[in-house]
């Protein structure tokens, strides 16, 4: 016989419910019928209790009758989270319907692109993957990826009333677990630690989508800026033009395609907060997606109900460094610089985490999850998520969000910049001693990197020894930003900034200037962007030499380039930056200067001489020298050489594409140290 009493997938054995808020319990049953609700809690130890004792046993009881369509929902009051094992009996008529081994505790969703959807086993080899998946009491809802069930299922022009597939698995069923999002399991294995509650992740994220497939339709129709981009971009529908097709990646790109497959049928439940990580599909309209974002929060909270009378908290990921050649090299620091934005325009408790400064490698472990737009470091992220929930949400003593710039004050043409959200003060990574990632213009706008040092822990000053009046300062603000360093105590990146949007000249980050680091995470041509990785940043480019990176003889910094070479039969030797690769939008820019000065040590207390080499003009690729070579004294101390630019044109000086340090030492052999690379202009 068929059954008659009907409930949602997702209502099932192991779920665990929100605490502290009501949660509602939905189905379908005969018309007219009544349907009763039933509530039961054993001790988790097992242990005998009293029938007196008011905790334990029959907690709750409820009766709904179903309208003439045969619904009902009913709701369950707000109860205490807890390990203790509840029975959910639900009965109609004959029919029973029994769900066992319910918890109540903290309930989350995951939410976005690819790198929430990222899964366990692509970030973990399997030795770790076993590790970590040893928490029977984190719980994670999966469905369908996509919201369909099966190759014949269609997206629906409305909500629907289950998900497709769904399915709750324990967090220490390592086979199952390993397709769970790492960064969803890391934040929910980190937070049951804290807080000793069970914790849920109802698992949602998708890759390659449009924010406007999240939200109701109802806000894509009626904000005219959403709207008129979705129309822009050829997905708009109306319920007759409405592409039902399931096996269509155009399907799922229509307005509320995934708001009604994935998000609608959660209608009811209780949760605590949403993790957001979206991905670069709607990364070049900034704009729009900040109305886009404002929608989506405003329509989650209509679906799940939050037991802070805040509404849900929302915690969201910046994107992680990235490189998109015909876009220019900051379009991803706006959109990030958006998503600041946003963290303080937001009704709702919200929280900020960059990404930054996390190690942007990928491996080969599940193919399908291999290549740059993939780093596998997502457990970090779901920890620092974590952190920042427990000081938004949990009233912890933990950071509120990621620490930001809070104010500005100029001194003696210095810039004194506080920060919030720090609580134990600010550090940088590892023995690193060099703030970096910072630039500052004076009134001809014009950014030059900047000098910065740590203040007590806590402020950070600013300057550049050229330029007493500052006009404006921004930190990590580029698409690959990784180099940028500044962090807080809680191992949250400082989130970039600018001080102002007043059109300024900018350009992209030049680290090599510092001598400090052998190896570049770059993009050698973006036409192949699965040679991106570790690259030389200096090479060799005449004789016989070695490079390595001296952290004890330096003039600034973390450490100075040492060149050590030996050729018989040339006393010529050179090395060059490498310059040409495509994430250094090259050519170089050197118009707004007139010199080139370098620190070298001379440890060999030997006459020798430097020049400079460039290779500069539209097309040219031919090298030749600037000035005069330049005597290096042979003298234990730093001496630094000036070298004139002046004898290039200003198209010139606009399109190089190499500099070549070329060292004469008539002995054949010796070593030098390098440091310190600095344009200066008059």
């Amino acid at each position: 016989m068929r059954k008659q009493l009907r409930l949602p997938s997702f209502y099932s054995s192991g779920m665990i419910l929100q605490q502290q808020v009501s949660n509602q319990i939905r189905g379908r049953g005969v018309p007219g019928s009544v349907v009763s609700l039933s509530l039961d809690r054993e001790p988790a130890d097992g242990r005998p209790v009293s029938p007196l004792d008011s905790q334990y046993g029959r907690i709750f009881t409820g009766r709904a009758t179903c309208d003439e369509d045969g619904y009902f929902s009913l709701d369950i009051p707000p109860l205490d989270g807890s390990f203790d094992p509840l029975t959910l009996t639900i009965e109609a008529g004959k029919e029973t319907v029994k769900f066992v081994d319910l918890l109540l505790g903290e309930v989350w969703v995951a939410a976005g692109q690819s790198s929430m959807q990222m899964p366990l086993a692509a970030c973990c080899n399997p030795k770790q993957l076993a590790d970590i998946t040893n928490m029977h009491n984190v719980r994670i809802l999966t469905q369908a990826p996509d919201g369909l069930a099966g190759e014949k299922a269609v997206y629906d022009f409305r909500p629907h009333d289950d998900l497709a597939e769904a399915r709750w698995i324990y967090g220490d069923q390592t086979d199952l677990t390993a397709s769970v999002s790492a960064i969803a399991y890391s934040f929910a294995r980190e937070l049951q630690l804290d807080l000793r509650l069970p914790v849920a992740i109802l698992e949602t994220a998708l890759g390659g989508t449009h924010i406007h497939a999240w939200i109701s339709r109802r806000s894509a129709d009626d904000q005219p800026v959403i709207r008129q981009h979705i129309e822009k971009l050829g997905y708009h529908r109306d319920e007759q033009t409405w592409n039902m097709t399931g096996g269509s990646q155009g399907a799922r790109h229509q307005p509320a395609a995934l708001f009604n497959s994935k998000i609608a049928p959660l209608a009811g439940l209780g949760v605590r907060g949403i993790l957001w990580y979206h991905g670069e599909s709607d990364y070049q309209y900034p704009d729009y997606y900040q109305a886009a974002l404002h929608a989506l929060v405003s329509d989650w909270q209509t679906i799940f109900r939050a037991p802070d009378r805040r509404g849900l908290g929302f915690l969201f990921a910046q994107l992680k460094p990235h490189f998109f050649g015909h876009y220019g090299f900051d379009r991803l620091a706006i959109f990030n610089e958006m998503l600041a934005a946003c963290h303080h325009s937001l009704k709702v408790p919200t929280a900020l985490v960059p990404t930054y400064h996390l190690p942007l490698d990928y491996d080969q472990i599940l193919p399908e999850w291999s290549g740059p737009a993939h780093p596998t470091a997502k457990m970090a992220i779901g920890r620092n998520l974590k952190t920042v929930a427990l000081g938004l949400l949990y009233q912890r003593k933990a950071p509120a969000s990621a620490p930001e710039c809070a104010d500005i004050e100029i001194i003696g043409g210095k810039l004194m910049i506080s920060f919030d959200n720090l609580m134990n003060g600010l550090s940088l990574p590892g023995n690193s001693s060099r703030v970096r990632g910072f630039k500052i213009c004076g009134p001809d706008r014009i950014f030059h990197e900047a000098q910065a040092r740590l203040l007590y822990g806590i402020k950070v000053l600013v300057w550049h020894d050229r330029i007493t009046d500052p006009r404006a300062v921004s930190y990590a603000h580029a698409d690959l930003n990784q180099f940028a360093n500044l962090m807080s105590k809680d191992h949250l990146a400082v989130v970039p900034f600018r001080s102002d949007r007043v059109p300024s000249r900018l350009s992209p980050p030049m680290e090599w200037l510092h001598c400090e680091d052998l190896m570049l995470w770059c993009c050698p041509d973006f036409a192949r962007p699965e040679q991106t990785g570790w690259h030389p940043a200096w090479q060799v480019e005449r004789g016989e030499g070695r490079l390595t990176v001296e952290p004890i003889n330096k003039s600034q910094g973390d450490g100075s380039l040492l060149f050590e070479y030996k050729q018989a039969d040339t006393t010529e030797f050179s090395l060059e930056p490498m310059l040409g690769y495509d994430s250094q939008f090259p050519p170089l820019d050197l118009s707004a200067y007139d010199t080139l000065t370098i620190d070298v040590f001379n440890p060999d207390q030997q006459f020798k001489s430097m020049g400079l080499l460039a290779a500069a003009g539209q097309d040219s690729t031919e090298l030749f020298l600037l000035g005069d070579r330049l005597l290096i004294q042979p003298a234990l101390r730093w001496q630094m050489l000036a070298f004139s630019l002046e004898s290039l044109t200003e198209a010139e000086k606009k399109s190089i594409h190499r500099l070549v340090f070329l060292l004469e030492d008539k002995r054949g052999k010796g070593s030098l140290y390098l440091d310190n690379i600095q344009p200066v202009w008059s």
